[in-house]
C-alpha cells in the first residue's frame, strides 16, 4: 500500500499499530533500444507463499527468488547474472546477428566479482551517489513502470469497489503476491522506450 494514502495514515493512528511488512524487491533491466527487456527478478520474503500454492514458479512472468528480508543478496545477484542475464543476452545477440558483447551498467552495491565471470560482458560500476543521475534505468524507465503498476492496481481496486461493493480496505487485505506478480508483468510489458 503506498504510504501517502488514507488507509496507511489511518493504520498508523490505530492503537497497537504495526506497519505491514510485506515487501519485495524487483530488478528490472533492458538494453538501450528497449527491444530486449529482461524478465524481471522478484525477491520475496517467502519461498512458497500461499497465493502461489498451485503454481510452478518457473512458469511465472518473473524470476522468483526468496530471501527473508526480500533483498537481492550477492548470491542471488550472481545467480541471476549467470543463469538469466548471460543466456538472455547471448540469445538476443544470436537472434539479431550481433557479436556477443555487452555492457552492464550497475550501481556500486553489487558484487565486483561478476565483472570476471564472462569476458564478453563488460561490467561498469557507477560512482557512489550518482545512480539517480547516471543510470539509464533511472532516467524514466523505472518511474514509468511504477506509474503503470500503480494505475493498474488502483483500477483493480476501483473495479472491486464498483462491481463487488468491496471497500478499499478489504481490497488491500485480499491483494496477494500472485496479483502483484501479474500486475508487474503487465506493467513491464507496457513500458516502451
Amino acid at each position: 500500500m503506498p504510504s501517502r494514502t488514507f488507509i496507511s495514515q489511518e493504520e498508523k493512528s490505530m492503537p497497537g499499530f504495526k506497519a505491514a511488512k510485506d515487501r519485495l524487491t524487483l530488478l528490472l533491466g533492458s538494453n538501450v533500444e528497449g527491444d530486449l527487456k529482461l524478465k524481471p527478478l522478484l525477491v520475496y520474503r517467502s519461498e512458497n507463499p500461499r497465493a502461489l500454492k498451485n503454481y510452478v514458479k518457473s512458469t511465472l512472468p518473473v524470476i522468483w527468488k526468496a530471501n527473508p528480508k526480500a533483498w537481492v543478496t550477492s548470491i542471488l545477484f550472481e545467480e541471476w547474472f549467470t543463469k538469466h542475464f548471460i543466456p538472455e543476452v547471448t540469445q538476443y545477440c544470436s537472434n539479431n546477428n550481433l557479436a556477443y558483447k555487452a555492457l552492464l551498467i550497475l550501481d556500486n552495491g553489487h558484487p565486483v566479482r561478476i565483472a570476471d565471470i564472462d569476458p564478453q560482458i563488460k561490467v561498469v560500476f557507477l560512482p557512489p551517489n550518482t545512480t539517480s543521475l547516471l543510470q539509464p534505468m533511472d532516467q524514466g524507465v523505472i518511474a514509468s513502470f511504477k506509474a503503470y503498476y500503480l494505475r493498474r492496481t488502483f483500477s483493480q481496486a476501483v473495479k472491486a469497489n464498483e462491481n463487488d461493493g468491496m471497500e478499499l480496505r478489504d481490497f488491500w487485505k485480499s491483494y496477494n503476491i500472485l496479483q502483484c506478480v501479474k500486475n508487474i508483468a503487465t506493467s513491464w510489458d507496457e513500458v516502451h522506450f
